[in-house]
């Protein structure tokens, strides 16, 4: 304390000044106002007139901040545009050899000063009557000893508002409150970079897991932007349940990367489920194969039988009897049915049961068919038929796997493969969970992995219902809804109309499944 007492008023209150200075600057989360706050204070500290920031970009100075409490200028920041080009890195210009040499620089008098090219304050002076007299003009530096930017000031004043020089011992103090800009702006340029990364880390990832999948092509990136969008249309409303509702930036930037994040568990499924595009998917290939087989075979035989009559004079219904043991449990093959049909009569009605197979296979496969009851009894019946392997064992016209994958009424998925699919949402969720988000971000996993989540307490994977879904993860599941439905870069399907696409997410809302006001908000603004 005796030291304390032993220096001046004044500089106490310097002191004071940067300490609350410092505070302040370390404080400051938003960049415009941290910049407009260096130069602000620095003017009050040392009672100048004017100020200007300059930052270092691309090897040269960018204009950051102007103030001119005379003129009445504030530019930068909060202000108004500032429309002046950048300053090049020659050391005639006082900012830019302030810059290059890490020196501070202190004139009296611009006027009767020497060594730096003045005709730009100059030329403003005349252009607008004002009178630039004393500068200080400071560099920068950040914890690498990098100039990151400077400060100038310019005509100090007296109490009197006369314009006067600045005093030297105003170039420590001021030092001192540009060394502590310094650190603030590094530290955010730091935090920004980090995010920044972050962020750009986060998109790769997506839009590799998109990659994996053509059907997926830019669902994420678009998921990301209508949940924006729609977090955004919530903030307007001003009546109706969400009217009491505001997502702030960070908020939005929490939803916006939950939906970034809503399919990388996605990455744990097989393509074969992922991709699949009809019910039998790759393995349509092999079914028609083998009823080609069958044919091949029964016609084989069929000339066979057809060759020994002719040759050997053998009755066709003897040797109708050879054909139905070799080729088919199916009555329609049996000596009876045969009986009183010429051959060619005969292998005529059989390859057209066979194509007829062939038709009702293709029919059950196609996504868009529904495979009602009487389809599913059509498809069990075939699935009846057998035919004879070149050992001898018999093998069914259709596996038990090739009849569950037709059997399925909607979609391509089974049972199982569906349950495969579901999974994608707990994937996300283990994987999310290892990832030390900050503080701000600590809702991402949860959000991004309950947007299949319904009202009703039929989705998945938790069955949640009412309010227990929160409200950010309803956004999700409309908009991940509406961008699969209006997609128009996939390529086993046309884009739909947006007006149907939103009359299928108005029927979900009637069952219960997503929030009316949320997509009433939807409608209205998309």
């Amino acid at each position: 304390m005796k030291t304390l007492k032993s220096y001046s008023p004044e500089t106490l209150e310097q002191v004071k000044d940067l300490l609350h200075i410092g505070i302040a600057l370390s404080s400051e989360k938003n960049h415009d106002h941290l910049l407009e706050l260096i130069v602000t204070e620095a003017r009050r500290i040392t009672a100048a007139d004017a100020g200007t920031l300059y930052l270092c970009r691309d090897e040269c100075l960018q204009f950051k901040i102007i103030q001119n409490e005379t003129m009445q200028v504030f530019q930068g920041g909060n202000g108004e545009e500032v429309t002046l080009p950048p300053v090049p890195l020659k050391k005639e210009n006082v900012s830019a050899y302030v810059a290059l040499t890490r020196q501070i620089v202190n004139i009296p008098d611009v006027y009767n000063a020497e060594g730096f090219d003045f005709s730009g304050p100059k030329r403003y002076d005349q252009m607008t009557g004002y009178r630039t007299g004393s500068m200080l003009v400071l560099p920068l530096e950040n914890h690498d000893n990098e100039v990151i930017g400077v400060l100038q000031l310019i005509n100090a004043k007296d109490s009197a508002g006369q314009v006067i020089p600045f005093a030297s011992h105003y170039e420590k103090v001021v030092a001192s409150l540009a060394s502590q800009a310094a650190i603030s702006l590094t530290k955010e340029q730091l935090i920004a970079d980090v995010e920044k990364l972050f962020q750009a880390f986060v998109e790769v990832m997506a839009t590799a897991i998109d990659a994996l999948s053509p059907y997926n092509a830019h669902h994420t990136r678009r998921v990301a932007e209508l949940s924006e969008f729609l977090a955004h249309a919530i903030n307007e409303e001003q009546e109706g349940p969400y009217s009491n509702h505001y997502f702030d930036e960070e908020h939005i930037k929490q939803i916006a990367m939950s939906a970034w994040f809503h399919d990388i568990g996605k990455v744990a499924i097989p393509l074969s489920v992922m991709d699949k595009p009809t019910r039998l998917g790759d393995q349509l290939e092999q079914v028609l194969m083998r009823l080609d087989y069958i044919k091949t075979c029964e016609e084989r035989s069929y000339l066979r039988a057809k060759l020994a009559e002719l040759s050997e004079g053998n009755s066709w219904a003897n040797q109708a009897t050879n054909i139905s043991s070799n080729t088919s449990n199916n009555p329609s093959s049996n000596s009876s049915y045969v009986e009183g049909l010429d051959p060619d009569s005969w292998w005529a009605q059989r390859s057209q049961e066979i194509e007829s197979a062939r038709e009702l296979i293709l029919k059950a496969n196609n996504p868009a068919t529904f495979v009602d009851s009487a389809l599913q009894a059509e498809l069990q019946a075939l699935a009846q038929h057998s035919y004879s392997n070149e050992d001898g064992s018999a093998s069914p016209w259709l596996t038990e796997a090739e009849l569950t994958a037709l059997m399925v009424s909607r979609g391509t998925l089974t049972e199982e493969e569906r349950n495969i699919m579901q999974s994608h949402v707990e994937v996300t969720n283990r994987l999310l969970e290892k990832v030390p988000f900050t503080k701000k971000l600590a809702n991402v996993p949860r959000w991004a992995s309950l947007h299949h989540e319904h009202l009703d307490g039929k989705g998945y994977p938790h069955g949640l219902a009412g309010e227990e879904i929160p409200v950010e993860a309803r956004i999700l599941a409309i908009v991940d809804v509406y961008d699969a439905l209006t997609a128009d870069d996939r390529p086993y399907k046309k884009a739909m109309p947006k007006e149907r696409a939103l009359a299928i997410l108005t029927s979900m809302t009637n069952e219960g499944k997503l929030d009316k006001e949320l997509l009433d908000i939807f409608k209205k603004h998309i």
